[in-house]
């Protein structure tokens, strides 16, 4: 098989395996109150700290509409707390409570009891592998990205 063949089978497993990994990580937030949306939302604040909602937005390539309804939830929950904008006095920063670090910190501990299982089938190096197309494909592609609140048509 050539290599661009081979490219292309890779790509048309992609829509599958997020699905699966979707419903994987739903099952794994039964009980919760978390739903997978609030969940990315969370680990975006985890890594890079407080954001506004729309750069919540661009960093998941969700509209604003969408980040600001979750956001809403996880701040009733008391997951996640207002905190003011230096740069920007209408759109103010949203950090993870303690509470939100330690619910969110669960939520991965049971996420990688899964990992780990599959981390069993690879090599280091097939892993590393597999994250260099990807990361490839996405510089490669990046010209496509566009705004999520004024997407451009096809």
């Amino acid at each position: 098989m050539d290599k661009t063949t081979e490219l292309y089978e890779i790509i048309r497993l992609i829509r599958p395996v997020h699905r699966r990994l979707a419903r994987a990580v739903e099952a794994k937030l039964t009980g919760t109150g978390i739903t997978v949306g609030m969940r990315a939302v969370m680990e975006v604040l985890e890594e890079a700290g407080p954001l506004s909602v729309p750069e919540v937005g661009r960093t998941l390539f969700l509209a604003r509409q969408q980040v600001q309804l979750m956001i809403n939830t996880l701040e009733e929950l008391e997951l996640v707390e207002r905190r003011p904008n230096p740069a920007h006095k209408r759109s103010p920063l949203f950090a993870l409570t303690e509470a939100g670090r330690t619910r969110f910190g669960e939520i991965r501990a049971r996420e990688n009891l899964e990992m780990d299982a599959v981390c069993e089938l690879f090599s280091d190096e097939q892993l590393q592998s597999s994250q260099r197309v990807l990361c490839a494909m996405l510089d490669h592609f990046a010209e496509f990205e566009d705004d999520p609140d004024r997407p451009r048509p096809f």
